[in-house]
């Protein structure tokens, strides 16, 4: 997967939650991620991955090549429990 993939992706899971946290609702016209995020598998750990995210390590900016480099892991973690084959 490419850089511009992975911020993409990790992006619209990032969008959806904000989006269902928000009370929306997912219509006909909605991307994949925000009509289907609710019903993953790990819907849950991916919310709490990015709870956890927001809680301890973001800050309100980003000023320091750590706390991009912590971003990036975040993105990632997100794609990996996403991209798991749902059962």
């Amino acid at each position: 997967m490419e850089e511009k993939d992975i911020v993409d992706l990790s992006n619209e899971i990032v969008e959806s939650l904000m989006r269902l946290s928000l009370g929306e609702k997912p219509g006909i016209l909605s991307n994949k991620v925000f009509k289907n995020l609710t019903q993953h598998v790990h819907f849950v750990k991916i919310k709490q991955l990015y709870a956890e995210y927001l809680l301890n390590e973001f800050t309100g900016e980003y000023t320091t090549s750590d706390s991009l480099k912590k971003l990036s892991e975040l993105r990632f973690k997100l794609l990996e429990l996403y991209n798991i084959p749902q059962v």
